[in-house]
């Protein structure tokens, strides 16, 4: 028997330490791997370059619409078609360019891919070739939108590192909250945001970042999430043409490195920018159409072929916006749809039909496969709508919260030193008037003491409008719930008004010379 549980006692140990030291082999892996992924984010390659899949990739998400199209009701009750139905598919790791002339419904057709459009639209939209789930599809996907909705007095990592702490399911402390912050080193590197990291976002009213430079924290904040799919609403506007490369070299890396599938509403971008896409889809107006859709080398051979050669030296995304512009001097807008829909449509159509034949991983199961990769299978997944619990959004929250009230003077001055300067301009007028018998003064005194505490948190409306204006987007991300942002606010900003009525009110009573013992009657009531 003494033998046998010393064998045991062995090979548990050997157990062990092969255990262990898988586990370091693994570590070390990982580490060389990010590694590899950090210096391909601080120097992008250019479009030759090609960038191998990381073995540390996302669950890969494929993307199929059929007969996807919107039409709007207008007011006096006629209906004005947007976007006419299309189809098409694209696989992971694709980096997606969507381009049209203006109105031609590309924002509309990123939408309703993302299932950002709230109206009711036709089609339908597969995920690896199930339907979307309301609840988890925002699980695995991300939207960069035309604004930059940001608190002015946040700063640039932390705005990178709220996304990535609500959008991951990781443990709070050890390897992997370092790697959050390795991540986000890489990507301040990669949009060219390092020098201002630790500097103010800013806005209207106070100073920050440029607006280009705002611009790409809205970018690298999407990027943050680590989405296996990345919905881009023309992320390179009001850039400088050279930011706008840098910026697409760098969503390149992540959709190669990464996996992900990165579709990019954009604007004519210069030829350099254009190489560095896979697939092209273009659309013209009055109403949207498809004109093409493919990989981005063979777009001018095909305009070609369809008839109408690219000049030397001209920047083949001009001209096809050129010819898909109606009403421009090359119009041609009729012809390319028509070519569309006799040489590329078929055989799209084939291809939507066997993806949607096809079945690949549900977000379910990609979300449980992500735990798994990331070491954590100790701890439950979770596979709700958010990626971390309910104090978890709090604490991130508070902390934004508490961090732009000390740092934004007027938010303090509003709430302590406007109601202390007042409390001196009341006490003056009713000062004394405690010595006198009651009457028609103390009455006004009370009066007008309570109405100006009831009024005093009007100037708050403008930040408070302000907040809500961000909420609503991260909301829509899934960053965080409703409730956990009404909760922040309230345990930040009501205390500050208590304490600003409070202050209030000991200064007016004491110049007003009241009795001592109504004083707490009468700091309840404006408490209140």
């Amino acid at each position: 028997v003494g033998s046998r549980v010393e064998h045991l006692r062995i090979f548990a140990g050997a157990r062990l330490l092969l255990f262990r030291e898988m586990a370091a082999t693994n570590s070390q892996q990982s580490a060389v791997l990010r590694a590899t992924t950090s210096a391909l984010m601080k120097q992008p390659p250019v479009a030759d370059v090609p960038i191998d899949k990381s073995q540390n990739a996302l669950q890969g998400a494929s993307l199929t619409f059929k007969d996807l199209g919107f039409t709007a009701s207008l007011p006096n009750g006629e209906s004005k078609t947007i976007l006419e139905p299309c189809s098409g598919h694209f696989e992971p790791g694709q980096l997606v360019a969507i381009m049209g002339p203006s109105g031609c419904g590309k924002s509309t057709l990123l939408d309703m891919l993302a299932m950002k459009k709230t109206s009711q639209y036709s089609g339908e939209v597969l995920v690896n070739g199930h339907a979307r789930d309301p609840v988890l599809f925002r699980r695995i996907a991300a939207y960069v939108g035309q604004e930059d909705h940001m608190p002015a007095h946040w700063k640039v990592r932390e705005a990178l590192e709220f996304n990535a702490t609500l959008k991951w399911q990781h443990n709070a402390t050890g390897p992997s909250r370092k790697n959050v912050g390795d991540f986000i080193d890489n990507l301040l590197e990669a949009f060219g945001l390092s020098s201002v990291a630790d500097t103010y976002i800013g806005g209207a009213q106070v100073r920050g970042i440029s607006g280009g430079q705002r611009r790409r924290v809205t970018l690298a904040r999407g990027v943050a999430a680590q989405a296996s799919i990345l919905f881009c609403d023309e992320p390179t506007s009001g850039l400088s043409a050279t930011d706008a490369e840098l910026c697409v070299k760098a969503l390149r890396v992540v959709a190669k490195r990464m996996n992900v599938l990165v579709l990019v509403v954009i604007h004519q971008p210069r030829k350099e920018v254009a190489k560095l896409f896979d697939t092209l889809v273009l659309l013209t107006s009055n109403p949207g159409r498809m004109a093409y859709f493919g990989p981005m080398a063979q777009a001018p051979p095909y305009i070609s072929a369809c008839g109408y050669p690219i000049p030397d030296h001209v920047n083949p995304t001009d001209l096809y916006l050129d010819l898909l512009t109606p009403g421009a001097e090359l119009d041609v807008s009729d012809a390319l749809v028509a070519a569309f829909a006799e040489r590329q449509k078929p055989e799209l159509a084939k291809i939507v039909d066997e993806a949607f034949a096809g079945r690949g991983q549900t977000v379910k199961e990609m979300l449980i496969a992500a735990h798994e990769q990331q070491g954590m299978q100790g701890q439950g997944v979770r596979l709700g709508a958010y990626a971390v619990p309910f104090h978890a959004q709090l604490r991130m929250l508070l902390l934004r919260k508490v961090r732009t009230t000390l740092r934004n003077p007027a938010a303090i001055g509003m709430q302590i030193l406007m109601p202390t300067v007042m409390g001196v301009v009341l006490g003056t007028v009713f000062q004394g008037i405690g010595k006198a018998s009651f009457s028609a003064p103390q009455m006004q005194f009370v009066f007008i003491l309570l109405t100006m505490l009831s009024l005093q948190s009007l100037p708050l409306m403008p930040v408070l409008i302000e907040e809500r204006t961000f909420m609503k987007h991260e909301k829509s991300e899934r960053l965080y719930k409703e409730s956990a942002h009404i909760l922040t606010t309230m345990l930040v900003t009501v205390p500050l008004s208590l304490m600003g009525a409070t202050i209030q009110t000991l200064i007016i009573y004491s110049f007003a010379e009241l009795p001592y013992e109504f004083l707490p009657t009468i700091l309840g009531w404006t408490l209140l």
